[in-house]
């Protein structure tokens, strides 16, 4: 398979989404990561899902982990409840968030480029573009679905996820192939 057979639509978020709105996204879609995009839908950067969770700390847990015991349940809904009033953008100006350069790969690229890229990089997943435009995005749990079919280990449910896209295609502020959406997603001819 190529990685324009295994691109799918996934979620979008901006520099002006919440913390708490882009762990409600990672949590409905079981997303390992979040595509950020411009204001006009075109894909800038990804952050991985692991990076998300530790915005949820303050830096002095964050350096010394032994702190979080400190914290009851109370305090610690404080804190997750803290992310309502800040952004994407405004934790990566505050360097809590730091997005890889846009990990991509060609639309033909074979699963082997893609795992390859996804391994260089340690993200959990990849944009794929080319110089006109962008497609999709590979994510780790398709291009595994993908190795499991190869492999021989062929199931129902391995053949549903490479067949069904996360979300469906065209939504309004999604990675989509798709046009005519109000907010174009970065494969909506996105030039």
């Amino acid at each position: 398979m190529r990685a324009i057979d295994l691109a799918e639509q996934v979620p979008t978020v901006h520099k002006e989404t919440t913390g708490a709105e882009a762990a409600r996204i990672v949590a409905e879609f079981r997303l390992n990561g979040l595509v950020v995009a411009d204001d006009s839908g075109v894909p800038i950067a990804v952050i991985p899902g692991s990076q998300l969770l530790s915005v949820v700390l303050p830096q002095y847990v964050r350096d010394d982990p032994h702190l979080a015991h400190a914290y009851d349940e109370q305090a610690a809904d404080d804190l997750c409840a803290k992310l309502t009033t800040v952004t994407i953008g405004d934790l990566i100006d505050a360097k809590r968030l730091t997005p890889a350069q846009l990990p991509r790969v060609e639309p033909d690229a074979t699963v082997v480029e893609i795992v390859s890229a996804m391994s260089e990089l340690h993200y959990p997943l990849i944009v794929v573009a080319d110089q006109a435009r962008f497609h999709g995005v590979v994510t780790m749990s398709r291009v595994l679905a993908a190795i499991a079919q190869a492999a021989g280990q062929d199931s129902d449910l391995i053949r549903r996820r490479l067949d069904k896209d996360i979300i469906d295609r065209g939504r309004s502020g999604y990675l989509s192939e798709a046009g005519g959406d109000t907010a174009r997603g970065a494969g909506e001819d996105a030039r």
